[in-house]
């Protein structure tokens, strides 16, 4: 988390170096004190639109109103501002004053008390409640979802039916650890949450519908196979499987094909992660693979595509065996996870 540090004096530009110090890729400004590791600022507008463009996060070493003043103008919404935390120049209370869940807010300022001795103060509401942040939970994990709107209203509605102590359903196609308070592993609920890796997983009335990228592609080609060939052959794989191209965490192949222009076109477009394996990499993985004597003669291992999912996919499992078409080979592996929420 990059953090920028700003203090108004002399005493606070003391505390500011001593936060700097404890948290990485902080660095430390002052509108008072020059030195080596202090950038001196002339104008606190440009510093906190700068703040703003560059840093996941902004501590103030001041007071709230100054903080407040500072960042009005620049305030988009919860999913693009930055962490703001304002803490006193003594060190007393460090308080989260914006993007408390998504952006970190709220452990920003838990840290920078810890640094200070001083006592964090957190007033979003399912923290006062000790009651299960979503929104924090679905960035932590990394999930991610179709659509973006639709989300956003989801979490607010199952925040606001959490704190009426109504239950939330829940249903996921992964094991997981004991639920959170109000949340049910039941369908039987009009407010829920579903985590798989399919486009059409809307289980309850108002579903937050969570894709987990967890899916590797592995893609076996002829030579000088154009993008559009393996475009069409990935897409109409997860067509007919149900899988949502945000599932994919990485596409896999052997090394003979790292350098296939419509394979790198595919990935750069989608960005994906490509994994190159050897053929003794590929030869090692364990398991039941569709074998080809032709792929051996050509590649040294009777398997291309199942064999690079698995290896990527760090030895998960295969959801979905070797598919051809158009001289394009597609298999699917899916690492194996446990959810946490914790």
């Amino acid at each position: 988390m990059k953090v920028y540090v700003i203090s108004f004096t002399k005493k606070g530009t003391l505390l500011a170096q001593k936060i700097c110090q404890k948290l990485e890729r902080a660095m430390c400004f002052s509108m008072k004190v020059v030195q080596d590791d202090i950038e001196m600022v002339t104008s606190l507008e440009k510093w906190t639109q700068k703040a703003f463009e560059e840093a996941d996060g902004i501590v103030f070493v001041g007071a709230c109103g100054i903080a407040v003043r500072a960042i009005a103008q620049y305030l988009k919404n919860k999913y693009q501002d930055p962490a703001v935390v304002v803490i006193d120049e003594k060190g007393q209370f460090a308080i989260s004053l914006l993007s408390g869940h998504i952006g970190h807010g709220n452990a920003l300022a838990k840290k920078v008390a810890e640094i200070t001795n001083g006592t964090p103060v957190i007033t979003t509401a399912t923290d006062v409640n000790g009651i299960f942040a979503v929104d924090t939970w679905v960035k932590e994990n990394g999930f991610l979802y179709l659509n973006k709107q639709k989300a956003q209203k989801a979490m607010k509605e199952i925040s606001a039916t959490l704190l009426e102590e109504k239950a939330v359903g829940f249903d996921s196609m992964f094991y997981y650890s004991k639920l959170p308070k109000g949340l049910v592993a039941t369908k039987d609920c009009e407010v829920g949450i579903s985590v798989s890796i399919y486009k059409q997983n809307k289980i309850f009335q108002q579903t937050l519908a969570l894709i987990a990228p967890i899916v590797h592609i592995g893609i076996g080609c002829k030579k000088n196979t154009s993008f559009e060939e393996i475009e069409q052959c990935v897409f109409s794989v997860l067509e007919e499987e149900n899988i949502a191209i945000e599932a994919i965490e990485a596409v896999a192949t052997i090394d003979l094909k790292q350098n296939e222009k419509g394979l790198l076109t595919f990935c750069q477009s989608y960005q994906k992660q490509l994994n190159i394996f050897s053929t003794e990499e590929l030869s090692a993985v364990k398991g039941d693979f569709t074998a080809s004597d032709f792929v051996l003669e050509k590649t040294g291992v009777d398997n291309v595509c199942e064999r690079a999912a698995l290896c990527s996919a760090q030895n998960g499992k295969i959801i979905v065996s070797k598919r051809a078409k158009n001289g394009v080979t597609v298999a699917l592996a899916m690492k194996t996870i446990l959810l946490s929420f914790s």
